[in-house]
């Protein structure tokens, strides 16, 4: 009997929950004399109390994929389903991909061509998939299609994070930085970083994101939700008052920090809107 465990890794927005099958490989937050893995030794708390010290991040290396894919089947998995932050934003796909060319179970790799909690979400999606009996290989060709049904929506108010990481091109920000424009970020089909929209103000760009969100998911009879943030919980509340009814219709909605990796790209003040329909 085949037993299916999902592989990802800490740009998904997820903690690792064994029980579940939920197997995550954290990326690092780098300091000028110290390295801590994401989600295990460095709290979002954390990272944004030393933001100033100029933090940046990188990939797992292959032998952290390694030690994570023997835990799998140290715990009777037998094949592996591994979904992975956009190639296009981090080297974290391929050392994935190495890992598990090196190993010997059958496995399936997703470039989920997205990051953060709209990566997260296509991880739980394809949870319920298994749960669901849904066979092994069939998993990669349904998940695989609902990338596209994958969208995110983020404020960031100071640009100078993602510019410095190297996300996010100086051109853009020097217009967010000095007109005062608020940027509305997105991913695009290759999974890079673009600006969506630029408005003006917090409260615009508030409006906006409702805006679109409710757009895109007006017939939609199921979708899950997700919303992150920087420092503080509070900067959600203006957009959780405008989505609510979306948020209490959402077959899963999940709600929490941004992790320290890509709080290091945010920056402290910041918060999205993520969602996938099913």
């Amino acid at each position: 009997m085949e037993k299916i465990g999902i592989l990802t890794d800490s740009a998904s927005n997820l903690e690792e929950n064994i029980s579940e099958g939920i197997f995550v490989v954290p990326l690092y937050v780098n300091f000028e004399n110290e390295s801590k893995k994401d989600l295990v030794e460095i709290s979002p708390d954390e990272l944004f109390s030393r933001i100033s010290e100029m933090p940046f991040t990188s990939a797992p290396s292959v032998d952290d994929f390694l030690v994570k894919i023997n835990l799998i089947k140290d715990k009777g998995y037998t094949k592996i389903l591994a979904i992975g932050i956009s190639q296009a934003l981090s080297g974290t796909f391929n050392a994935m991909r190495l890992a598990l060319d090196q190993q010997n179970l059958d496995y399936i790799l997703i470039d989920s061509k997205n990051i953060t909690m709209t990566e997260g979400l296509l991880v739980m999606y394809a949870k319920s998939l298994i749960s669901q009996g849904i066979g092994f290989e069939d998993l990669g060709t349904i998940l695989e299609d609902k990338i596209k049904d994958l969208r995110i929506f983020a404020s960031v108010s100071d640009l100078s994070h993602l510019i410095r990481g190297g996300r996010l091109s100086a051109v853009s920000g020097l217009i967010g930085g000095t007109l005062r424009i608020n940027p509305i970020l997105t991913i695009d089909e290759k999974g890079a970083i673009a600006n969506h929209k630029s408005v003006v103000g917090t409260k615009r760009a508030i409006s906006f994101i409702a805006k679109e969100t409710r757009k895109a998911l007006e017939n939609a009879n199921r979708y899950y939700l997700a919303l992150a943030y920087g420092e503080n919980a509070e900067d959600t509340e203006p957009i959780k008052e405008k989505l609510s009814d979306l948020i209490d219709g959402a077959e899963l909605y999940i709600e929490s920090p941004v992790t320290a990796v890509l709080g290091c790209h945010s920056g402290p003040s910041t918060y999205l809107v993520s969602f996938l329909k099913i």
